[in-house]
């Protein structure tokens, strides 16, 4: 721990790496101080009403991602989704259109296009975004006296109110683009994934507020407190567990005279993560997700009760199980896919021929290429596994899987949890230690600490572990 709080020190004695913490830092408290600024022409007493009635909705799945924004009625109540959609788009349409594979290949010039046709459509979809969001919520706001959602001073005008909502909340969505942006830029990390972690850890303290006075009035019980907090502990541990897992291919060099007249050789290691993509797979399946979640308020009302189509519409609910499938099978492509964006078997296979680097028993070339592409595939399918379980189970659970039959204490946790889980509030212990948001906070805060680490070691520094220190002497050339 001594040796923990050293390197803390360390780093902000450099003077660079103490700016790209700082503006970091900085960047995500101008975030927070957007999560709380409202959106003109909305009652925002109403809004945090119908969280109360919407906590296991799509509503508040939206709500996570916009770091609580949503249900305070503010300006940056979309959050990052409309970006990330663009994204996941573009990213596809890289692999399927010649012109668009061609920028990519084409370097920083080429990614700068690219990066201004996702601004573009980040845009669209940030109005998209917000068409739906007025929509779902004027939909829900049909009760006796007129609109509850609209402020006074709009004289309930739901015109106005769309226009001036769906402006507000685009320039909202385009402020945190700029803000993951200039993070990526200019700090540390993955400014995205940063905003996103910011949003759900801001609100981890209402959330145990919840549980202790849940806790306080007997709500309860000792065991049940217990198990529940095992659980959370366990899957912290299993979370970090596949994050720092690695496989390592061991690398050959054949020995060669150098320009100096030493002898160059040995061994190396290429490493690869279990989990290669981290939380931007989770991300993007939650987005795709969102679709039907937001298209099912305008379908409801077009369809008859009892057919055939009200009840597709009904197993696309949120936590039902065909939406579970979506998830699933969208998170199993979503990790293949931007792994496969990521890795480039034949170009690693290409550099290590070059410069006289082999795996041994097998083949330079081609059967090097093969070898690290099963490999890689192995990998991504397990971790693909553990991502898919990681944010499925706890849905499951807070759903209520019927697991009352189970005898004494587990039994009790299985009639309890989703109680206990959902009490009472629109910020629930579910939605700040749910799986999606355990995984995206333990992934992000991991990443974090590596990509600092990385900054002191780059430094000549020791960096947080003995581990680092030990990582230093093993060449990673092709990694």
């Amino acid at each position: 721990m001594e040796k923990f709080f050293e390197s803390i020190k360390t780093v902000f004695q450099i003077p660079d790496l103490r700016n790209k913490v700082l503006f970091t830092f900085g960047i995500l408290a101008l975030y927070r101080l957007g999560c709380q600024v409202l959106v003109p022409g909305v009652n925002q007493d109403a809004i945090a009403q119908l969280f109360n009635f919407e906590s296991n909705g799509i509503l508040s799945m939206v709500n996570m991602f916009s770091g609580g924004a949503l249900g305070n009625a503010a300006v940056f109540a979309l959050g990052i989704m409309p970006y990330i959609t663009a994204s996941i788009i573009l990213q596809i349409l890289q692999k399927s259109v010649p012109y668009l594979e061609r920028l990519s290949k084409e370097g920083e010039q080429g990614r700068n296009k690219i990066n201004r046709y996702t601004r573009y459509l980040t845009v669209g979809f940030g109005l998209l975004h917000s068409y739906g969001i007025t929509t779902l919520l004027l939909s829900m706001d049909n009760g006796p006296g007129g609109s509850k959602i609209i402020a006074e001073n709009l004289n309930g005008n739901a015109f106005l109110f769309r226009v001036l909502v769906m402006a507000t909340l685009t320039t909202g969505t385009i402020l945190i683009m700029w803000m993951g942006e200039k993070i990526t830029e200019k700090g540390i990390g993955n400014g995205i994934s940063l905003i996103i972690f910011a949003g759900i850890v801001v609100r981890l303290p209402a959330g145990i507020v919840t549980m202790v006075d849940a806790i306080m009035n007997g709500g309860i019980s000792g065991p049940i407190l217990m198990l529940t907090l095992a659980i959370i502990v366990g899957v912290v541990i299993f979370v970090v567990f596949f994050e720092l897992g690695i496989r390592k291919i061991r690398i050959q060099y054949a020995k060669r005279m150098s320009a100096n007249g030493q002898m160059a050789g040995g061994d190396s290691y290429l490493p690869f993560k279990v989990n290669s993509g981290g939380v931007i797979p989770v991300i993007f399946s939650a987005s795709v997700v969102q679709i039907p979640q937001m298209v099912q308020p305008f379908l409801q009302s077009k369809v008859q009760p009892g057919s055939f189509w009200a009840d597709v519409i009904q197993a696309l609910g949120y936590g039902r199980p065909f939406n579970t499938l979506i998830f699933f099978l969208a998170t199993m492509f979503f990790a293949f896919f931007y792994v496969e964006m990521l890795f480039n078997p034949k170009d690693t296979a290409e550099n290590l021929k070059k410069n006289g680097g082999f795996i041994p028993g097998i083949r330079p070339g081609k059967e090097t290429s093969d070898y690290i592409e099963a490999t890689l595939k192995r990998l991504t399918f397990w971790g693909g596994l553990y991502l898919s379980f990681v944010c499925i189970l706890p849905m499951w659970i807070n759903h209520g899987i019927q697991l009352d039959t189970l005898p004494g204490v587990i039994g009790d946790l299985a009639n309890n949890l989703p109680a206990l889980i959902n009490k009472g509030t629109n910020v629930t212990l579910a939605q700040v230690l749910g799986g999606t948001s355990l995984l995206i906070v333990v992934s992000v805060a991991l990443d974090f600490v590596q990509q600092v680490e990385n900054q002191l070691i780059m430094r000549k520094y020791e960096g947080f572990t003995n581990r680092s220190m030990r990582s230093r002497s093993r060449t990673r050339r092709y990694a």
